[in-house]
């Protein structure tokens, strides 16, 4: 399959030099704004804290907002290991309020290689424990909640405003929790995977769905605060038949109320329709039909009745990363391109899309780490 060009007037590469050692991003969301913020995270050496930015829609540049170490009151040289991540865990409220919390996997100051599980209670090497905090984007205020969830980090959060809860996850226990909206009043629902869950997404009437390890979905009903494992499962590659390390990855809801999304080891795009008491997954194929492919990234709907996905090619293939189009209408899948900017390869995990379509792509990979910014034509 012969894949064209990307158009270079309509990328951007975003490169954050007043954090240089930070080399990835996971968290990456628009605010009511229509302004998108970002957590940096330092994961390669130890003894860094995560940072956060706003990326101006208008204006087009960068504004440091906080640093979690002074937010948290935890410094990159206590010994422990640091508040260095922000994982999939920012999430904007209409006020402006934007919450967030901390995650682990960042060694101590001075260290390479630090273990959540080995390391969990050490005296003095143990990660305290992941803190929820709230930064308000018109007044500069950071709070932070401290921690609710001792040497246990949170990959995971989302805000329900109508509400007012927090649900998220945590790591390595892979608990499911949710808290109010200062980190009070905490409701632990139990372990639900082997290791923590690295996606959810709201329906339109409110219940929120993630999955385990082996991709399973799993649907928390918000009135009834309820869970359940709904004995599913999306499609898993010949070669992967007992799920192993097979998240789902990332989901979306689409313009047709129905929920989209993909998983950590394979190349094919699902869909359900969560209305449905146990939802039949529906297997849409291949990221790319043609060209072999080993993983799926960064979903996310625009407000056109598209679809876009990054399709990673197999190992040691040119192409790399490549941006896709689906049209839900249609299903047809259209690339775009390779995520290839100046000879440079890019590897995002995470993107959003703002309110005029404009596609803002988390990335790892790369010190000082970046974020890509993708202008399509419009209507088109």
């Amino acid at each position: 399959m012969r894949l064209p060009t990307l158009r270079p007037e309509q990328w951007e590469s975003v490169v954050f030099t007043e954090h240089p050692n930070h080399d990835t991003i996971w968290a990456i969301t628009r605010g009511h704004d229509d302004h998108v913020y970002i957590g940096l995270c330092l994961e390669g050496k130890g003894g860094g804290v995560a940072q956060v930015y706003r990326y101006d829609t208008r204006e087009r540049r960068l504004r440091h907002l906080a640093d979690m170490g002074a937010v948290t009151g935890e410094p990159p040289d206590s010994g422990h290991a640091t508040q260095g991540k922000i994982h999939f865990s920012l999430c904007l409220a209409r006020d402006g309020k934007l919450y967030g919390a901390t995650h682990c996997t960042t060694p101590p100051a001075g260290h390479r290689v630090w273990s959540p599980l080995s390391m969990w209670d050490d005296p003095r090497h143990s990660f305290p424990g992941a803190h929820i905090f709230r930064y308000d984007t018109h007044t500069g205020e950071a709070v932070d909640f401290g921690v609710i969830t001792p040497h246990d980090g949170i990959p995971y959060l989302m805000l329900d405003e109508q509400r007012g809860r927090l649900y998220g996850a945590t790591y390595p226990k892979a608990h499911f929790f949710s808290t109010n909206l200062v980190g009070r009043d905490l409701i632990d629902y139990g372990r639900i995977s082997a290791m923590y869950p690295i996606s959810m997404v709201f329906d339109q009437t409110g219940n929120l769905y993630t999955s385990d390890t082996a991709s399973g979905l799993i649907r928390f009903d918000v009135a009834q605060q309820c869970l359940t494992h709904l004995g599913c499962w999306p499609y898993a590659e010949p070669w992967n038949v007992q799920r192993r390390c097979s998240w789902v990855t990332d989901m979306c809801l689409g313009p047709d109320g129905l929920i989209y999304g993909v998983t950590y080891s394979n190349d094919h795009l699902f869909r359900f329709d969560p209305r449905q008491e146990r939802p039949a997954i529906e297997d849409l194929g291949p990221g790319l039909d043609g060209l072999p492919g080993a993983g799926l990234r960064c979903l996310v709907a625009d407000h056109l009745g598209h679809i876009y996905y990054t399709f990673q090619a197999q190992q040691n293939s040119p192409d790399g990363n490549v941006l896709v189009r689906y049209h839900v209408n249609s299903g047809r899948k259209e690339a775009i391109g390779p995520l290839v900017l100046d000879g440079e390869r890019h590897f995002p995990w995470r993107a959003v899309c703002d309110a005029e379509g404009t596609l803002y792509f988390a990335c790892i990979h790369r010190v000082p780490v970046n974020i890509l910014v993708y202008r399509p034509q419009l209507g088109v």
